[in-house]
């Protein structure tokens, strides 16, 4: 009987998964970009002492519930797909800057130094030695982001952004176990399919580091 909604509304479901998928992807891709940039800069040699700082007040917003953020973005960008996607980009940034910026701190100084006698620049340091040294820690902060992603979009349906909070949130509404069953299982499948290829990419980074 629970599966049955799923297999009965195929077409509505998969356009729900693919919409959830959509707009954690988008949203997950832009803040890997802004979170390594931003950590890139904040662990620069100019600014290492501040590294601290951010990263205490990283660790801080991480306890702001998703659907505060929602809330706000929702205040500022009205109903639809792109106050989700800025809620969940502004959302998934902390744990990969965290990560970024623990990571890239945690080079010894010792093989940054031998990467200065190479004749190696300061961009040279960061691609060749401090990233790959970095990166296993910086993936952690990925994984978690993603994760995070996943949960949260689910609360997208509140302010129309789709996804299959739409399945959970009617289910709640109609009190149809089997629909928010679907919604529920598919979130967490693919939340478990999305963490277990993140870490397979992790471990294949441990052998550089």
């Amino acid at each position: 009987m629970i599966l049955s909604y799923g297999i009965e509304n195929i077409d509505r479901v998969a356009y729900l998964l693919f919409q959830h998928i959509g707009l954690f992807g988008f949203s997950l891709g832009l803040a890997v970009i802004t979170g390594l940039v931003l950590g890139s800069i904040v662990a620069s040699p100019a600014l290492e002492r501040y590294s601290s700082s951010v990263l205490s007040f990283s660790a801080a917003t991480q306890a702001i519930p998703p659907v505060a953020v929602i809330a706000l973005a929702f205040l500022f960008a009205g109903i639809g797909a792109v106050p989700v996607i800025l809620a969940l980009y502004l959302y998934s940034i902390v744990p990969i800057l965290f990560n970024t910026v623990s990571g890239l701190t945690s080079v010894p100084d010792s093989v940054i130094q031998a990467g200065r006698g190479m004749g190696f620049t300061q961009l040279q340091i960061l691609g060749k030695v401090r990233m790959p040294l970095a990166a296993p820690i910086i993936m952690a902060g990925i994984r978690s982001a993603a994760t995070i992603n996943i949960g949260a979009a689910t609360i997208a349906s509140i302010i129309g952004g789709g996804g299959l909070g739409d399945l959970i949130f009617m289910g709640l509404k109609l009190y149809r176990i089997d629909m928010i069953f679907a919604g529920a299982v598919l979130c967490a499948l693919l939340a478990l399919t999305v963490d277990g290829a993140l870490a397979l990419l992790q471990r294949s980074f441990h052998k550089y580091a």
